[in-house]
């Protein structure tokens, strides 16, 4: 390759970097720090996480809280397919977690590896459980009321994994519209959560070079708009 081109190539990386990094350095974040009810939206029309004794959580090696999705928001749109809703994760496994879902209102619907359900609150497993590396997602499957499901994952510590500060930077980069793929890489990588799409050996270290390029660019796995502290935890 000669130099020019090698010299045009570098600079654009180096452009690229910079570029990106005044991007995020700028972005504006609602301060959600501390509170225990926190939404994925601006309108508050698509989902609500609420926590609660997270004191006792971090002492017992767990974490607990309750996903609200609305009938009324994109969420509850029963014309737009399970998967392409805003409220509905990727088909993804965490990686040394075990999840249990207990449906406390609705009409869940779920898929555990190749397989789809339904089910009500009579009808729903309590709870149901989700293995470590089990291909899952889950969705509202009647928006006749909002979804309310209980989440905890265990074991859960204050550093990685499914826990408090994940859903909290995760809801508040969605709510603030500041959402990109090197973003995902980096909040995924910290939950040891993968998409199922390729096999895990594969995915894991697509996710582990996307981390390192988001942390490059300028992306954290917490924001101090959106963490709450040790101090705080209520």
């Amino acid at each position: 390759m000669r130099w020019w081109l090698k010299s045009f190539v570098l600079g654009s990386f180096i452009a690229w970097i910079i570029y990106n990094r005044l991007w995020t350095y700028q972005l504006i974040r609602t301060r959600t720090k501390g509170l225990s009810y926190i939404s994925s939206s601006l309108e508050n029309n698509t989902e609500q996480y609420y926590f609660y004794n997270r004191s006792q959580q971090l002492k017992s090696s767990y974490f607990e809280c309750e996903n609200r999705i609305y009938a009324h928001g994109p969420c509850g749109n029963l014309q737009i397919s399970p998967l392409e809703r805003p409220c509905t994760p990727p088909i993804h496994l965490h990686l040394n977690q075990t999840e249990y879902f207990t449906l406390i209102q609705g009409q869940l619907g779920y898929q555990l590896n190749d397989k789809i359900y339904s089910c009500n609150i009579h009808t729903c497993p309590k709870p149901l459980i989700i293995p470590p590396q089990t291909a899952h997602t889950f969705w509202m499957n009647d928006n006749k009321e909002d979804l309310v499901v209980l989440i905890r994952a265990e074991p859960a510590n204050r550093f990685n994994g499914l826990r408090q500060e994940f859903f909290e930077n995760f809801a508040g980069v969605l709510r603030d519209d500041s959402i990109s793929i090197w973003q995902i890489f980096v909040l995924f990588e910290n939950a040891q959560t993968y998409p199922a799409s390729l096999p895990l050996p594969i995915m894991k270290t697509i996710v582990r070079v996307g981390a390192i390029i988001g942390r490059i660019l300028g992306f954290k796995q917490q924001y101090e708009e959106y963490t709450t502290t040790t101090g705080e935890i209520n």
